[in-house]
């Protein structure tokens, strides 16, 4: 319920984890807050489609697979597809309304309010709220976070119909277990759905225009999930330029390649990276404006341009991951109402949830290999044990 006076000190624009989190610290040092969503439920995108949906789908591919496994491969277990999918579907209700309920309690605890709506600055300190049924409210603020999140990238050359061809948000609407299935991508996403699907024993593709997927790991990092992708029957092409993507009317997702190939299976997915959803938000009106790459520019406490508004999780950027966006959220609203943050060193760890999972913090041994300055890595190492310091006290600044 928005307050009768509109007026607040924090107003959160999306509710997935950089927004909760932002929600919630600022909520915790007495501030009054809202936090506007879309959306029916709270969680954003990455309760709804992404995050946890991805790791339940991974989870539940450990399981099937386990027994066989840890076997030695003596016993097998059976692809059934029907039963598959319809376990998985079943699961994934489950633990996606789990989350839910997790996070609506979380903001009800913290005593932040919430209002369901599309949202767009009208002014650097105002912004309005349409509901569903059109009406209008406007809201002021003393700051404000963007947490408004991403969408798939779906390339004007590629006819996604969320049917036969997918993107990361729709891939889990499948009715059923495709035998084949082609990945156009190779980063996070791309790998981590193309390990999961191959272990339920789908013959998988993954097509790259560059050489080598998960290019910002260390090569022997790489060489570990690929060996285990191929192992699982998983092929690797990189080095290949996607000129269309169609489905033949028929029975098959087709992929057009710029030297002539064609390459088809039953199913596509589409995982070229994401969209910053900024385009609806009028931040023109706020003072603010995306950069080339569609993304909003911050300091290292997530402080853009216009002092009093932030900008945590997707909207500005790599690594986009849900544990870097919750401290995101965090240290916005630490430095929103202290003002004493030490400088982020930029040493988030990132996990990827491949099989096997790889996880990296700080440079590559390329990186060090080019820059060779041994007292940054002795800086790196102490900023490491801060950041994992923090994660243990989430609370302190």
């Amino acid at each position: 319920m928005i307050a009768t006076n509109h007026d607040y000190d924090v107003v959160v624009i999306g509710s997935g984890p950089a927004g909760q989190n932002a929600a919630v610290e600022a909520a915790s040092r007495g501030a009054h807050v809202l936090i506007v969503e879309r959306e029916r439920n709270v969680g954003g995108a990455c309760v709804q489609y992404g995050t946890i949906p991805s790791k339940t789908l991974r989870e539940t591919a450990l399981t099937l697979t386990a027994f066989r496994r840890r076997s030695g491969g003596v016993y097998e277990v059976s692809h059934d597809s029907q039963l598959n999918i319809s376990s998985l579907m079943t699961r994934l209700d489950q633990v996606v309304h789990a989350h839910h309920n997790a996070a609506q309690q979380c903001l009800d605890m913290a005593n932040v309010e919430q209002a369901q709506g599309k949202a767009s600055f009208v002014s650097p300190h105002e912004f309005e709220i349409r509901d569903v049924a059109g009406n209008i409210t406007n809201v002021s603020a003393q700051h404000f976070v963007i947490a408004t999140g991403s969408r798939p990238r779906n390339p004007p050359n590629v006819d996604v119909d969320h049917e036969n061809i997918f993107d990361s948000d729709s891939v889990l609407s499948m009715t059923y277990l495709p035998s084949s299935l082609i990945v156009l991508g190779g980063g996070v996403i791309a790998c981590e759905y193309a390990s999961t699907f191959a272990s339920l024993g789908v013959k998988v593709t993954i097509v790259d225009k560059w050489p080598s997927p998960l290019g910002f790991l260390d090569p022997d990092l790489v060489e570990v999930f690929l060996a285990q992708f191929r192992s699982n029957g998983g092929e690797f092409r990189g080095g290949s330029v996607v000129s269309s993507v169609d489905w033949d009317g028929v029975s098959a997702a087709r992929v057009f390649l710029e030297d002539g190939e064609v390459l088809t299976a039953d199913k596509a997915l589409i995982a070229q990276g994401r969209v910053a959803n900024l385009d609806q938000l009028g931040i023109e009106n706020a003072g603010l404006a995306a950069s080339d790459r569609g993304l909003l520019t911050v300091n290292e406490f997530c402080q853009t341009d216009v002092p009093h508004v932030y900008a945590v999780g997707d909207t500005i950027g790599p690594p986009a991951l849900a544990s870097a966006s919750m401290e995101q959220g965090r240290r916005a609203m630490c430095h929103a109402f202290s003002g004493e943050l030490h400088a982020s060193d930029g040493l988030i760890p990132a996990g990827i949830f491949t099989i096997p999972e790889l996880a990296t913090v700080g440079l590559t041994e390329q990186q060090v290999s080019n820059s060779m300055v041994q007292p940054w890595l002795v800086r790196s190492t102490l900023a490491v044990l801060r950041e994992l310091t923090s994660w243990q006290h989430p609370q302190a600044c």
